[in-house]
């Protein structure tokens, strides 16, 4: 701190405390005080907590790495990575796709697909064939191990919901789903 700031601040320290509060005028609002009125307001919540721990993105980011983790334990114990699980849920529901096409369903870049589909396959979980007239442009199928991962490896996704919103009602649960969607759209300019 510089002399002279530091002479200001004892100054206005001495000032206060010797001069009465109605010849010096109205004090500075502290940081709560001024706070006060925009908790109240509807909207505030984005600028009360936008760089917070409490802003919604760290939140969510914070969330997705507790399913994230938790998600990892247990598939470790079946040599799945969380990764190749996404590949896999999603080809429990439908096969066939391309590695672009389930790229686009998965919100993912096609290129960071590639190793995880490679790794997929040697592991005999997951086979490429070439369809249609395009030869290029391979189809991806479940084996019949992979089809038989679904009964093992399904219900861990299963019970890391019911673990997550264990204690929270569903009405509850159900309208975090529904602003969570809304987010997704926003963000992607849905």
């Amino acid at each position: 701190m510089t002399s002279l700031l530091r002479e200001t601040v004892w100054n206005h320290t001495i000032l206060r405390k010797t001069v009465p509060s109605s010849l010096l005028g109205p004090r500075m609002p502290s940081t709560a005080t001024r706070l006060a009125p925009i908790r109240q307001r509807p909207g505030s919540v984005e600028r009360l907590h936008a760089l917070t721990d409490r802003s919604l993105s760290f939140l969510v980011r914070q969330a997705h790495r507790a399913f994230v983790a938790t998600l990892a334990d247990r598939l470790m114990l079946h040599g799945v990575s969380v990764a190749e699980w996404a590949v896999l849920r999603r080809l429990w529901q439908q096969e066939g796709f391309t590695q672009v096409d389930l790229a686009d369903r998965m919100r993912v870049r096609k290129a960071s697909l590639t190793s995880v589909l490679a790794r997929l396959e040697r592991k005999g979980f997951v086979r490429r064939t070439r369809r249609g007239e395009d030869l290029r442009k391979y189809h991806l199928f479940l084996t019949r191990r992979g089809r038989e991962l679904k009964e093992e490896l399904l219900p861990i996704g299963v019970a890391i919901n019911r673990k997550a919103v264990a204690g929270i009602d569903s009405a509850d649960a159900g309208l975090v789903a529904h602003v969570l969607e809304k987010v997704i759209a926003n963000l992607e300019g849905q």
